[in-house]
């Protein structure tokens, strides 16, 4: 079913697009007719789903190999573009630990506030200006339902996308009057590599027990469906979750999520 996305401009840029949710909206928006700029470290994986897009929609793409983590990261995305106009930004990439904060190494942490936080702020204030002055375009930030409580066992994490989501919230109304519509996607569990590398044998864990694991599809459908109409889009169990954050405590919730979360020792990383 057609959404007319292309109301937005012809070129969508995407972060995280070699797997997972960043891969998901990249064939959604090509079935839409949009050209795509596809962004993630994994050349190889872009390239191929680069190949993949093109030969069943037709469209143009721009492949950009980049470690967000990298302090130069935006201007070298903003210099790959070149003369091309992103209607369309899903800033998608991210990863996130699971364990005990004092363990974490300090370059991995410093690593996920550039990726989860800084890439998506400088990204965001790199390409919006030129919506701005179109006066139409479209900002998708992937946050996480993690982002409305305290995640003991996730803690930087959870504080990474409560910076995302506050963000997405309040350039929502700022942009409004521009013509630019604004979206927080906060998945609970999904069926990604986010857990998959991160746990190779396949032993479930707890919170993925709890709250089942998503279809990053049909997650990407009820964003792109949710667009020019909703602020936050919770799929599954995300917008349970997120109403017991308004219900009860904030000492609760960091209590209920704490005993989740702490059956989960190890590290994750996003590949993207």
């Amino acid at each position: 079913m057609s959404r007319n996305l292309k109301r937005y401009g012809d070129w969508a840029l995407v972060t995280g697009a070699s797997a997972g949710i960043g891969m998901e909206f990249a064939k959604a928006l090509a079935e839409e007719g949009l050209n795509l700029i596809l962004i993630a470290r994994r050349r190889v994986r872009l390239e191929t789903l680069s190949a993949e897009l093109i030969e069943k929609y037709g469209i143009e793409t721009l492949v950009i190999e980049q470690d967000l983590g990298l302090p130069d990261s935006t201007d070298w995305i903003s210099g790959a573009v070149g003369e091309r106009q992103p209607g369309m930004l899903v800033l998608n990439a991210g990863f996130g630990y699971y364990g005990r904060f004092a363990e974490m190494e300090e370059a991995a942490l410093r690593q996920m506030v550039e990726v989860n936080c800084t890439s998506v702020a400088l990204l965001a204030r790199r390409f919006v200006p030129d919506l701005i002055e179109r006066r139409r375009g479209a900002l998708i930030i992937v946050s996480s339902v993690l982002g409305f409580f305290p995640g003991p066992w996730i803690s930087a994490y959870s504080a990474t996308k409560a910076f995302d989501l506050m963000l997405g919230e309040s350039l929502r109304p700022e942009l409004k009057s521009a013509g630019v519509d604004v979206l927080n996607l906060c998945p609970a569990t999904t069926d990604t590599e986010f857990h998959q590398i991160a746990n190779p044998r396949n032993t479930p864990r707890a919170h993925a027990q709890v709250t089942g694991l998503a279809d990053p599809r049909a997650m990407v459908k009820l964003a792109l469906e949710g667009l020019g109409r909703k602020a936050t889009v919770f799929p599954g169990p995300g917008y349970a979750a997120s109403l017991l954050t308004r219900l009860l405590p904030r000492k609760w919730t960091a209590n209920i999520a704490g005993l989740v979360m702490a059956r989960d020792k190890g590290v994750e990383r996003q590949a993207d």
